[in-house]
């Protein structure tokens, strides 16, 4: 929990209009997750898969319990994204394998 505890300190975005875009959000998104430095490797951002991809050293009970937090508070931002989007999140020894998976 110490990673939405840092998320949520860090995160200072202000509510995106209506017409924001999505790929634009999710850069915006990734710029916080990576000032955390909690990341095992920089956040990136795939359109074509519609994700926020994060690598964390963390296991699937807890990155799972991250995505309530972390889907929580982008909401509350008012940070709209098309529908489909999530943030992805994996182990450093996962490999291609998700831990996690937060829909946007």
């Amino acid at each position: 929990m110490k990673f939405v505890s840092t998320i949520l300190f860090t995160f200072n975005l202000g509510a995106s209009t209506a017409s924001a875009d999505s790929v634009n959000n999710a850069f915006l998104i990734c710029q916080v997750f990576d000032a955390t430095g909690l990341l095992s490797e920089p956040c990136s951002v795939s359109g074509w898969n519609s994700s926020i991809d994060v690598k964390m050293d963390t296991n699937g009970r807890e990155a799972r319990k991250m995505c309530s937090g972390i889907a929580s508070m982008i909401q509350s931002k008012g940070i709209n994204f098309d529908d489909g989007w999530r943030v992805r999140i994996y182990s450093p020894f996962s490999g291609e394998s998700t831990i996690a998976q937060c829909n946007l």
